[in-house]
């Protein structure tokens, strides 16, 4: 529960999914304002004051989801905004959730979703945007779940909010990543790697950190791998083995930049 009345605009062309979203919400002790277009939204955003949070659908006639987001992320770059939707025929529910997150929306919910799963995202971005909100969130991939396992554990001891995924392509699929400050990433795994991973980072994800971690080895082109990590946008780069503190600092001067 949060220490002062939340706003969230719910943005959606089906009432019922208003209705319902602000049934849940409402048992948060979040007020709601619900809009049944895009265009109706926007009027709501530049005449009233402004929400904590938006809360969207993407297939709606008119100007529509991403369009909106697109729109809000650029005039109002501090307010939350989580996208939802059910997929279509022309575009799945993984693609416009994929669009959605690189035109700047934190949080993806694919329908139908749970009420517990609904008010966990909402409050989870709007703690994130919130004035006194320090604790960053971090995401770690590598294929070592034992890897995953330590050093998530070691990043919630010093007051971080960490997050796992086994593979680059389990991080974009997941629902529950949001929010994020930085990526700690290995750089050879299965699937799309680490490099591939830090180019679909910086496009989906422009202002996350990154910071690439590998055990030495060389690029199948004889490249040194944590040099073309940062050649193609990682923050910082460390060898593993590597010592925690070192990487605690790490973290703390790539956050800080």
């Amino acid at each position: 529960m949060y220490d002062f009345r939340a706003e969230v605009l719910v943005i959606d062309d089906s009432p019922t999914v208003c209705k319902l979203v602000t049934s849940i919400l409402t048992d948060q002790n979040i007020q709601v304002t619900q809009a049944y277009s895009m265009e109706d939204a926007l009027e709501v955003l530049n005449t009233t004051a402004r929400p904590d949070l938006v809360l969207t659908d993407i297939m709606m006639p008119g100007i529509g989801g991403l369009a909106g987001i697109s729109y809000i992320r650029g005039k109002w770059p501090d307010m939350g905004i989580i996208a939802m939707t059910g997929g279509t025929e022309a575009l799945s529910i993984g693609d416009s959730l994929a669009a959605a997150r690189r035109l700047g929306a934190d949080a993806v919910l694919r329908k139908p979703f749970e009420a517990e799963a609904l008010a966990e995202k909402v409050e989870s971005i709007i703690e994130s945007y919130g004035a006194d909100s320090k604790r960053k969130r971090i995401l770690v991939v590598d294929d070592s779940s034992t890897i995953c396992k330590m050093l998530a554990g070691e990043l919630a001891q010093c007051g971080y909010t960490c997050k796992t995924a086994l593979s680059i392509e389990e991080a974009f699929d997941s629902v529950d990543i949001v929010g994020l400050d930085l990526v700690i990433t290995d750089i050879f795994m299965p699937g799309l790697g680490g490099i591939g991973g830090i180019e679909r980072i910086r496009e989906n994800w422009p202002k996350v950190r990154i910071i690439a971690i590998s055990g030495g080895l060389k690029m199948s082109d004889g490249q040194d791998a944590l040099k073309a990590a940062i050649k193609i946008g990682a923050h910082a780069a460390l060898k593993k083995p590597f010592d925690m503190a070192l990487l605690g600092t790490t973290i703390e001067q790539v956050l800080g930049e």
